[in-house]
């Protein structure tokens, strides 16, 4: 076995919980980070988009990797969060995800500015000569940055510490294609959990979602019923989150899944986007509903299992 196949399966993406300040609150951070290295879930990914690490300070989210790190333990692998708007900042997070431990850095091209397809592989070939040693994970985000093309993937994915990509397009036709030209050392991961069964049945290796970060029962039962050849089990337990999805996303991203965090019984912190108090409340109500509907029909857990924490 070599190293890229301890990293297939479930990825929990990871929100990321604030202080009063606004800051990481790094004390309930290690708490999260124990409660998941009890689930049935491949890895850790701080420093995520959905765990908002456009908010935070360079320095912020070193030290959120660090947190991380030391509360894992070594019980679970360990995936970094390392984008930045240029190569010198990612650098940094690559150097740091080495030095605590991590196992591979999930690296989009620089945001904010738009750039060239012929750009962007630059900047992932100089990425991926200066990691020393450091796998990198492709990242697709085309709703913050630049996309990722088929030919742009297919090349990049030849070049050596370049070992996956985390496709969150939602675009089932592009997650197909990738799957069809993959080398065997190459690791698809779907970020989008609308479409998890869809996408591990196109072939991706595994997932890198806010729900395996925060209802981690409900994703290793769609990889438990898959591995059985159970697929109509499968897809029911997959359909049973769509609304609660539908939900979630009616608010700006990420806030509907730190709601969903909250209402699952996570401190999360003060949410550091502004949106009405009444609209919030009334979001909070639906998603409590959900889950409740989801416990009543045996998809999740009745607790969450942090209160002895």
């Amino acid at each position: 076995m070599n190293g890229i196949d301890t990293l297939r399966g479930a990825v929990a993406v990871t929100v990321t919980p604030v202080t009063e300040r606004s800051e990481p609150d790094y004390q309930e951070l290690r708490r999260q980070t124990d409660w998941l290295c009890g689930k049935n879930i491949t890895a850790l990914f701080p420093c995520s988009s959905t765990g908002e690490f456009v908010r935070f300070q360079t320095r912020e989210k070193i030290d959120i990797l660090k947190t991380v790190a030391d509360a894992n333990r070594g019980r679970k692998r360990l995936i970094a969060g390392a984008c930045g708007t240029h190569l010198h900042e990612v650098l940094q997070y690559l150097e740091a995800a080495a030095e605590y431990g991590y196992d591979a850095c999930v690296v989009c091209p620089p945001y904010y500015y738009p750039q060239k397809q012929e750009d962007t592989v630059k900047f992932y070939l100089q990425a991926a000569e200066k990691a020393k040693g450091m796998k990198i994970i492709l990242y697709n985000v085309p709703f913050f940055t630049t996309g990722l093309e088929l030919d742009t993937i297919d090349r990049l994915m030849k070049v050596d510490g370049i070992v996956g990509i985390k496709d969150s397009s939602a675009n089932m036709k592009g997650i197909s294609h990738i799957n069809s030209i993959k080398t065997k050392d190459f690791l698809v991961y779907t970020g989008t959990d609308d479409c998890l069964l869809p996408a591990l049945t196109a072939g991706c290796d595994g997932s890198m979602t806010a729900l395996a970060g925060i209802l981690p029962e409900w994703i290793s039962s769609v990889y438990t019923a898959l591995e059985r050849g159970d697929l109509a089990r499968a897809g029911e337990i997959q359909r049973s989150v769509h609304r609660l999805l539908r939900i979630a996303d009616s608010l700006p991203f990420p806030m509907g899944y730190k709601l969903l965090a909250e209402a699952r019984g996570l401190k999360i912190g003060p949410q550091l986007q502004f949106i009405p108090v009444d609209k919030t409340a009334e979001i909070h109500v639906q998603i409590k509903k959900e889950i409740q509907n989801l416990i009543q029909g045996g998809y999740i857990d009745e607790s969450n299992g942090l209160e002895g924490l």
